[in-house]
């Protein structure tokens, strides 16, 4: 895992303190789906994460096919939420290239905190 660019992007926006519980997120989420890449979007990833309003958006890039019931997930680390999306590589690329905003925003704008062997 790129624990420096966690850490950037949490010092940017004065949330030091979710290093270590954002770490252990992150770590549960490659142990658990051996995913191609994590990637930290939205508010945070943009600099613009306001605590008590935003998130910490996750999106998990697998291999695989997912299943409706693993495709989302909700976690809190201290006072905020974590918001976890599972995606297959496939569906990502379709959403991509399809305009979603999500998606487009996340893997172009995204900050990439894990990612395999097999995504380079």
């Amino acid at each position: 895992m790129s624990r420096v660019r966690l850490r950037e992007v949490l010092r940017c926006g004065a949330l030091e303190d979710l290093v270590p519980g954002l770490e252990r997120v992150v770590d549960e989420l490659v142990e658990r789906y051996r995913p191609l890449e994590v990637i930290v979007a939205g508010s945070l990833a943009r600099g613009e994460f306001v605590r008590g309003l935003s998130d910490v958006d996750i999106l998990v890039v697998v291999e695989r096919e997912v299943s409706d019931s693993e495709r989302f997930a909700l976690r809190s680390v201290g006072d905020v939420d974590v918001e976890v999306t599972v995606v297959s590589r496939r569906e990502l690329e379709e959403a991509v290239a399809a305009g979603n905003p999500f998606y487009a925003e996340a893997f172009e704008r995204g900050v990439r905190v894990y990612s395999s062997k097999a995504s380079r």
